[in-house]
């Protein structure tokens, strides 16, 4: 229970952090409110814990926001039923260091799971985990951005049986287009390391995004995307080829704004069937 109480300190604290300076506005993110900003972060608990591996914001900005995801797995197809509900409530905030550079925070204050085995049906609310990084916005042109970041998992979580750590490196791009189209996405690199028992199980893996937007107008936009997570080592494989659509929407006038994505894999070892996220975000 103490350890709930802090997380939802955390967040409060992560949310406070996002009102700090205003992001410098650059030609090709606009300002820090426009619907086709950046990604929207996406995956799974299991394979992207605390936004682990997503593809971060391209573009400089102070910003909270809270996400809640659901995600579904039916594998009654199979010998023996299994089929697993989660829930589970993101917090993430962002603050600038200097015009083009910013740290982030992300938490997963909350995550209950739904688990039936072949009858065995158990649940298992948990707090964490949590990243933090760092990201220097290289390249700004007007029509184009990239920025490169590290992030580091903390081991902060009551759901496992040992801890969970690991380091992650990438970049994330962003390039505008004529008539209201926008192009985002890019690749990272990333080594999370279970212990357990004294051992430590260490793993290699690598995902990439690409999305487009479309604008309606700065205070509305849709996407389509397609992303891809990979095992490199011990063992190469595919996790999961996930088709992304989505929207974002400015709210009043406030820099508050929506947001809903869904993502359905199609390939890959990860047996989700579907993801579908719904955000609210402050970008002042």
């Amino acid at each position: 229970m103490t350890s709930r109480f802090g997380g939802l300190a955390l967040a409060f604290a992560m949310l406070a952090i996002g009102s700090g300076q205003a992001r410098a506005q650059t030609a090709a993110c606009g300002a820090a409110f426009d619907a086709a900003t950046n990604p929207l972060a996406g995956g799974t608990t299991n394979f992207t814990p605390a936004d682990f591996g997503t593809i971060p914001e391209v573009c400089p900005a102070a910003e909270a926001w809270l996400r809640l995801r659901g995600e579904l797995v039916d594998a009654s197809g199979a010998p023996d039923f299994f089929g697993r509900v989660i829930g589970s409530a993101t917090v993430h905030a962002r603050r600038p260091v200097t015009s083009r550079s910013w740290v982030s925070l992300s938490i997963d204050a909350l995550d209950v799971r739904y688990v039936n085995n072949a009858g065995l049906a158990t649940t298992s609310p948990s707090f964490g985990p949590a990243t933090i990084g760092f990201h220097w916005n290289t390249l700004d042109r007007p029509r184009g951005a990239l920025t490169i970041y590290g992030r580091a998992l903390l081991p902060i979580d009551t759901a496992r049986q040992g801890v969970e750590a690991g380091l992650e490196a990438g970049v994330s791009a962003r390039a505008t287009l004529r008539h209201r189209l926008a192009i985002d996405g890019g690749v990272a690199l990333f080594a999370p390391v279970d212990v357990t028992a004294g051992q430590a199980h260490g793993r290699l893996r690598t995902s990439f995004l690409a999305e487009g937007w479309w604008s309606a107008s700065p205070r509305f936009a849709v996407l389509v995307g397609v992303g891809t997570m990979l095992d490199l080592a011990p063992a190469a494989d595919l996790i999961a080829l996930v088709p992304r659509v989505g929207l974002r929407g400015a709210v009043g006038r406030h820099h508050l704004w929506l947001a809903f994505l869904a993502e359905a894999p199609v390939a890959g070892y990860d047996p989700t069937n579907l993801v579908a996220s719904g955000f609210l975000g402050w970008s002042p």
